[in-house]
């Protein structure tokens, strides 16, 4: 049976580290007393150091924080409409981002005959999909799939599919990216529970390359996932 391997990977996070920010914004949501004092702690304890995002944070002058795309004032959070157009706007410059890190030759980019994109923050019509075959100049024959709506496992079953593909179609060279907004789905809540869930999430992408050629960054097979 043919074997697939990741023959490369590469990730990219946005400019902006937001998790001191994000402390400072939910602790001011919380009512004082036990509760913030569980999530401050909560917070020291969790071991994460950084988290970025897309929006940039900014201190007004008395102390809180806002974004520069004003998306979440106390109050008036947005609506899924205006979170799925920051959506479209920043997601297509996140995936140039790893995609550029992925250094694919202009024979790697003729060479590619799928698509596969994995996202459950957002999504828009034409889709990424259509914005990574256009950035990477590849040939409007490839094969598209958006794996949409699956969360933290979409990844998985993108490898599963990539492997299906690779075994059943001659010379196939599978072309992943996964991609995740997740600081588009913060809600204006006092919920203890909720603000530590928004705590361990922010944005990110990975890009990677799987074929049935052993170069690169080869994993033996994906007969585990399957």
């Amino acid at each position: 049976m043919t074997t697939a391997h990741i023959n490369r990977i590469a990730t990219a996070v946005p400019d902006h580290d937001i998790h001191r920010a994000f402390i400072d914004f939910a602790d001011s949501m919380i009512p004082d007393g036990p509760p913030r004092n569980l999530f401050r702690r909560m917070a020291r304890l969790s071991a994460i150091e950084h988290r970025y995002s897309f929006l940039e944070p900014i201190a007004n002058g008395d102390g809180e924080w806002k974004d520069s795309e004003g998306i979440y004032e106390r109050g008036s959070f947005p609506p899924t409409a205006r979170r799925m157009e920051c959506f479209e706007r920043f997601a297509p410059q996140l995936a140039r981002r790893a995609l550029d890190k992925l250094d694919l030759s202009q024979e790697e980019r003729r060479g590619i005959t799928h698509v596969l994109v994995t996202s459950c923050t957002g999504l828009y019509a034409p889709g990424l999909d259509f914005d990574v075959v256009k950035h990477l100049g590849l040939d409007t024959s490839v094969e598209r799939t958006m794996i949409g709506f699956m969360g933290c496992y979409a990844a998985i079953n993108a490898l599963k599919t990539a492997h299906h593909i690779v075994r059943s179609v001659e010379n196939a060279n599978v072309l992943i990216l996964s991609l995740e907004l997740c600081t588009l789905h913060m809600q204006e809540t006092e919920n203890l529970e909720q603000l530590l869930s928004f705590l361990l999430f922010a944005d990110g992408c990975a890009a990677y390359l799987v074929s049935a050629r052993p170069l690169g960054l080869a994993i033996d097979s994906f007969e585990a996932v399957t």
